[in-house]
């Protein structure tokens, strides 16, 4: 019998873990419109560290659902589309190999590359409201499924876990918001995956009922072997067109060598 390593089933405890949190929620009184489906579409650019420009494109279909005004579940499936295969897409994020490339065997090394990408699901839980005084608490669970062909890098090929913290808290017109977590990686020999943190703060000022620019930036310690920080800086804004319906873009820039020199992105969002 092939052992089982302890790592190895904490993607099956977390996947029940949020199947509980699902099942029980509908116990307690649901929010007026439980339902949101997002559809996007977003495009970056830049070499990663590498001496080939890689461009890419990832349409993420996201499905919300609020059972409660505290607990939230979001599924989001992407497909991708990227210029050649020297650069690994996985969970939102890009990076490259050891070495600069692909090592023998674990994928294709050059030419455009399309498909699924890894699936993910975050479930968050709004353990503290926001008051005049307190900010709004929010702690999470992350799962990534490896449904992404990692033959043709546009995935690891590994489940990846994680948990995070964020808080938010508005003075009058101006948002603030920050969130941390911490990614545990499938192990992958050929791709020197590691383990990795985040950290993203934004700020914005509602101009108006409906409109909501900010500022925002996002800092990742090293996904693997052959790369180093990431950080990039992204211009925001949200623009609710009707009660149930809201645009989100981005303008983004990389701030490292192994993160997308430019981006950009739009999303529309139905709430139900």
């Amino acid at each position: 019998m092939v052992p089982v390593h302890s790592w190895q089933r904490w993607p099956a405890t977390v996947a029940l873990v949020l199947a509980a949190l699902l099942v029980a929620a509908p116990a307690i009184a649901a929010p007026a419109k439980p339902y949101a489906l997002g559809l996007g579409l977003n495009f970056a650019s830049g070499d990663y560290g590498t001496d080939t420009t890689t461009r890419s494109v990832r349409v993420p279909l996201t499905v919300d659902y609020f059972p409660t005004d505290r607990l939230d579940f979001e599924l989001i499936v992407p497909f991708l589309y990227q210029s050649n295969g020297n650069v690994i897409a996985s969970g939102g994020m890009h990076f490259r190999a050891r070495g600069g490339g692909m090592m023998p065997g674990s994928g294709n090394t050059g030419g455009s590359q399309s498909g699924l990408g890894d699936v993910t699901l975050t479930a968050g839980y709004l353990l503290q409201q926001e008051t005049a005084r307190r900010p709004a608490v929010r702690p999470l669970l992350y799962l990534k499924f490896p449904t992404a062909d990692s033959d043709k890098a546009l995935g690891t090929g590994e489940f990846d876990l994680g948990a995070g913290l964020g808080v938010s808290k508005w003075f009058g017109p101006w948002h603030t918001f920050a969130e941390g977590r911490y990614i545990f990686q499938g192990s992958n020999a050929d791709l020197g995956l590691k383990d990795y943190a985040t950290l993203e703060g934004e700020a914005g000022y509602r101009m108006s009922r409906r409109f909501l620019p900010s500022l925002d930036l996002w800092w990742s310690t090293p996904p693997s072997d052959a790369t180093s920080d990431q950080v990039e800086a992204r211009l925001k804004g949200k623009y609710w067109i009707a009660d149930d319906v809201r645009l989100d873009g981005y303008l983004a820039k990389g701030l490292t060598d192994q993160t997308a020199d430019y981006g950009a992105g739009v999303a529309i969002f139905y709430f139900f």
